[in-house]
């Protein structure tokens, strides 16, 4: 296989990430010299067998070798060092305007290694920006991620206050929905409450009324001797009636509002406690260490017992119980 082919070949990955990282603005340059005495800056990206590839102003520009006489490795803005670049390299052309294939093959060698650096001066930066970016959103971050992670903490969090616990896991949006779902149901099994409390003192009173007071308010009636007086007592007695009934409604209305409040509250509390100990256990994963051996352990102290056969034979065997404490820290 021929060596500059499979150099030219291993850059396609890059390119795309390359061109993806470097579409926020031109970071660096390179000098472009053509052969015409002219020159254009911008960033190498990639290169094929007969073409360079260049980042120009965020806009790729695609530029065939057979125009180029030197990409140099910087941005040169002294017309008298460009002059005396152009000078030297225009004595390694041949008769024909080429160089030699051992030239050809140096620079492939030389752009291949400025595509290399330009995307890892590219990361660098990048990582630099999301690495600050993370620190102005979250400054707690690398705490959060480095410590020791306990699966019931998320558990005994919600159940102290509800959401608490899945919040400390970065689960915001669970947290927030359940402490606001959970608190307007405790205010409306309160104010059910509340409210049919004094629905129920309202038909009491009604009632106190019906049986107490009103038998001499009707009998006074009667005694004035008012004209269908008994057409209007009874009337008075119906209206009564709807009223205590209507109380009672309200107030088992109410409970019912009440009931259907307190019994979401608990619904959501426990669902939010199963939620917090399902995702704890996944969040907490990432206390456990691989050893070289492939076992897994948890930093910390671990113990290990098992059972061990020795040898066996004679319809028998020998078996060696064996127990260890050992101490797991990662750095």
């Amino acid at each position: 296989m021929n060596p500059r082919s499979s150099i030219l070949g291993k850059r396609a990955t890059l390119v795309g990430t390359l061109l993806v990282l470097l579409s926020s603005g031109q970071i660096f340059s390179e000098t472009v010299l053509f052969k015409n005495g002219e020159k254009t800056y911008g960033t190498v990206i990639d290169q094929s067998t007969d073409a360079v590839t260049i980042l120009k102003d965020t806009k790729r520009q695609t530029i065939p070798k057979s125009q180029i006489l030197k990409i140099i490795f910087k941005d040169i803005k002294d017309e008298g060092e460009l002059g005396k670049i152009f000078e030297a390299e225009k004595k390694k052309l041949n008769k024909d305007g080429k160089k030699t294939e051992k030239e050809e093959q140096l620079d492939t060698l030389v752009l291949e290694q400025m595509i290399k650096e330009n995307s890892y001066k590219v990361v660098q930066k990048r990582l630099a920006l999301i690495e600050k970016y993370i620190d102005e959103q979250d400054g707690g971050w690398e705490e959060y991620i480095s410590k020791n992670r306990n699966p019931w903490e998320p558990v005994w969090k919600s159940a102290i206050l509800p959401g608490w616990g899945l919040s400390l896991m970065k689960k915001d949006t669970y947290a927030r929905t359940y402490q606001v779902i959970i608190g307007l149901s405790i205010i409306v099994a309160i104010g059910g409450s509340q409210a049919a409390t004094v629905q129920k003192n309202k038909a009491e009173n009604r009632m106190s009324k019906m049986l107490f007071e009103d038998p001499v308010t009707y009998a006074q009636i009667q005694a004035a001797g008012i004209p269908n007086s008994s057409v209007y007592i009874a009337k008075l007695q119906t209206d009564a009636f709807s009223e205590y009934n209507k109380d009672k409604h309200n107030q088992h209305q109410y409970e019912t509002y009440s009931h259907t409040g307190l019994g979401l509250a608990v619904g959501l509390y426990l669902a939010q406690l199963a939620q917090s100990y399902f995702l704890g256990k996944q969040w907490a994963t990432h206390n456990i260490i691989q050893t070289p051996s492939g076992e897994s352990v948890q930093e910390g102290f671990n113990f290990k017992s098992n059972m061990t056969t020795l040898a066996s034979g004679g319809g028998g065997a020998l078996r060696e119980y064996r127990s260890e404490l050992r101490y797991v820290s990662a750095f």
